[in-house]
């Protein structure tokens, strides 16, 4: 839930705006219609708020780095969280309209929580035990011990496969997988969906799929990157007082 409680503060903030392209003119901006999600749970709207109690959410940006609200005078921006499509439901859902013809466009958000990353060749600990999981980066970003060269990756899905399975191949996580596959059913000329990675680390540099532990979720998130599903990446830092600070988009590597 932190990934989304995140998300959230960085959609309200329009720190996505120029990061993402839309069509017909429409570009994300600061939220000027907010909806609290009616669908969501008592126990999960209990479990939001004592997470929003963990950080500062103004600390998440700088005034630098915050769009103003008024850069968007003609356009309704709406944000709604938890919004069942079909038999699926988004974590996010905004709505852009135009005021002046009505026009408007959706963008659907699914957010993934990263806290994992590979390790430099030689630096990486030793395992543990069955469940220790250890990646360390291919030698072709991390030769020689290159530590110029080398650049953490932040890693996802994270972890073993226990029985679950997607298309008929075990993996990680069966429901992310599941959630790529309906981001791509959702593409429409004035929906776009993306996928949200929330990177809670300050020393990687990107994110990529973690194909080491789970082939199958880079494969699907490859076919539906390639299929017009966007993929975005939002770093963010964490101090020792447990803050939250926005720490900038860093690329997807698909």
């Amino acid at each position: 839930m932190v990934g989304e409680s995140i998300a959230r503060e960085v959609l309200k903030l329009g720190l996505l705006r120029g990061s993402l392209p839309l069509k017909n003119g429409f570009e994300l901006g600061p939220v000027n219609d907010f909806d609290v999600s009616k669908e969501s749970s008592p126990k999960k709207a209990r479990t939001e708020k004592k997470e929003l109690c963990t950080f500062n959410a103004d600390a998440l940006t700088t005034p630098e780095s915050q769009p103003s609200a008024s850069s968007l005078p003609n356009t309704k921006i709406n944000l709604r969280q938890q919004v069942t499509l079909g038999d699926s439901r988004i974590d996010f859902q905004i709505t852009l309209t135009q005021l002046l013809n009505g026009a408007s466009h959706r963008v659907l958000f699914e957010v993934k929580n990263v806290v994992c990353a590979d390790f430099e060749s030689g630096t990486e600990p030793k395992l543990t035990g069955p469940g220790h999981c250890v990646v360390v980066a291919p030698p072709s970003t991390s030769s020689l011990n290159d530590k110029v060269g080398y650049q953490r990756k932040a890693l996802f899905p994270w972890g073993r496969t226990r029985g679950q399975k997607f298309d008929g191949r075990s993996v990680v996580s069966e429901r992310a997988c599941k959630h790529l596959r309906n981001l791509q059913s959702l593409i429409e000329d004035d929906v776009t969906p993306v996928v949200l990675f929330i990177v809670n680390r300050s020393d990687c540099e990107s994110v990529r799929a973690c194909k080491e532990q789970c082939p199958v979720f880079a494969e699907v998130l490859e076919e539906v990157v390639k299929a017009g599903v966007k993929a975005l990446a939002v770093r963010v830092r964490w101090t020792e007082d447990g803050q939250c600070f926005f720490d900038g988009i860093i690329p997807v590597l698909v």
